[in-house]
């Protein structure tokens, strides 16, 4: 069961490039679709950056694959086509620091838009294994998502909750997503150099679970009225 499972999610972390974006229809986007498109990529940055509370420790590392996959765009986005999932995929390292601080680095994309991203993490709470003990953590970070016709900045906060159970460790929270989107190239020339600013609330919880020296982890988020699926995979120590 537990083979099936991580199977399921290595396949999961791999699925954005095969329901791609093509960013490239950006060119021809309108005003009024500059702000959906920006709250659509703002949920993704925000998505999958962690899935636990628990710090790492001092010396502690941990490296793996995100994904992040929206169900579908925004109302009023007329970039990506309508009824089709779209995401990133990361590459993503974290290491432990003194005073139950993390700091994560993490990089990836899709279709041409290259992303980048750095964040600090703070545990609210003492380190222990124990079951049904609760760690919490505040996260804070920020990204950057560019393409020849846009680019993204992007600034995430979150306050993360997670419990370890017996079969599992589940994770629960709340974030908020502010992104800038600035137009470089547009067949509306009045659109070059424009900013579109928004600001998103986001929900999220999913479970994590340990095999061997790695992890396997399944969430679901829900951010400006759209559903994100999160995954990872990787090693902890």
């Amino acid at each position: 069961m537990t083979r099936c499972a991580a199977a399921f999610l290595a396949l999961l972390a791999f699925a954005a490039p095969a329901r791609a974006a093509d960013y490239d229809n950006f060119i021809a986007v309108n005003g009024a679709g500059l702000r959906p498109f920006a709250k659509d990529i703002g949920g993704l940055l925000g998505a999958a950056s962690n899935h636990t509370a628990r710090s790492l420790g001092f010396s502690g590392f941990d490296m793996g694959f995100r994904s992040a996959i929206q169900l579908k765009p925004s109302s009023g986005n007329n970039v990506l086509p309508s009824e089709r999932a779209f995401g990133f995929n990361y590459f993503q390292a974290e290491i432990g620091m003194p005073y139950r601080i993390d700091g994560f680095v993490r990089a990836g994309g899709d279709d041409g838009l290259v992303v980048s991203a750095a964040g600090l993490r703070y545990g609210l709470r003492a380190i222990s294994d124990q079951p049904y003990y609760m760690h919490a953590m505040l996260e804070a970070f920020g990204s950057l998502a560019a393409h020849k016709h846009f680019y993204a900045r992007h600034f995430g906060a979150n306050l993360r909750l997670s419990m370890n159970l017996k079969f599992a460790a589940l994770y629960a929270g709340a974030g908020l997503d502010n992104t800038v989107l600035t137009v470089q190239n547009a067949s509306d020339a009045g659109l070059v150099g424009k900013n579109v600013n928004t600001a998103e609330p986001r929900w999220f919880a999913g479970l994590k679970k340990k095999v061997r020296y790695g992890y396997f982890s399944a969430g679901y988020a829900e951010a400006h009225g759209r559903g994100i699926v999160e995954g990872a995979l990787g090693l902890r120590f």
